[in-house]
């Protein structure tokens, strides 16, 4: 029983740290372009940020891609390669 206990938790923390991911991602990008978007707007695979949003909220981040990049990268520590907008 012991051990079901210690697996459950070893999956609340990593479910835990997409959110907490996800959560980083949205309020950089709203910090930076005033685009507000939700965690379900957008995924992150292997570096890569895949956004699904309005015309002008794409071209907003695409104006700031680099800053957005950096600041996720020197700050919260997550390696953003690319940038793909749907």
């Amino acid at each position: 029983m012991e051990n079901l206990s210690k697996l459950l938790e070893r999956f609340s923390k990593i479910l835990n740290r997409d959110a907490s991911t996800k959560e980083a991602i949205a309020s950089v990008i709203a910090e930076r372009t005033k685009v507000s978007l939700k965690p379900e707007d957008f995924t992150l695979k292997d570096g890569v940020l895949e956004v699904n949003a309005s015309a002008v909220a794409k071209n907003e981040i695409r104006l700031k891609e680099e800053m957005i990049k950096d600041e996720l990268k020197n700050i919260h520590r997550l390696s953003i390669s690319k940038i793909f907008y749907k």
